[in-house]
């Protein structure tokens, strides 16, 4: 499988019935590797773009804020 597919000839009538390689090297386009970085995701973990690469943030302690701390800095979580 590369890319996107769908799961029957007649084409998908719901978003969920999409079927995503996420294990694919997308080189050209910027993205690579999508799995791993899902694979360690859970329940409330948010995804922020450094610049350079993505980078995945776990939710922080109860009562705080997703704060940024201006361009060029990651975002943290802040009371």
């Amino acid at each position: 499988m590369a890319g996107f597919a769908t799961p029957s000839a007649g084409g998908i009538t719901k978003l969920s019935e999409l079927l995503i390689d996420a294990d694919k090297n997308w080189a050209d386009f910027g993205i690579t590797d999508i799995k791993e970085i899902v694979a360690g995701m859970t329940k409330g973990d948010l995804l922020f773009f450094d610049g350079a690469i993505i980078s995945k943030v776990s939710p922080g302690p109860i009562g705080t804020m997703f704060t940024t701390q201006g361009p060029g800095a990651a975002p943290i979580w802040s009371y």
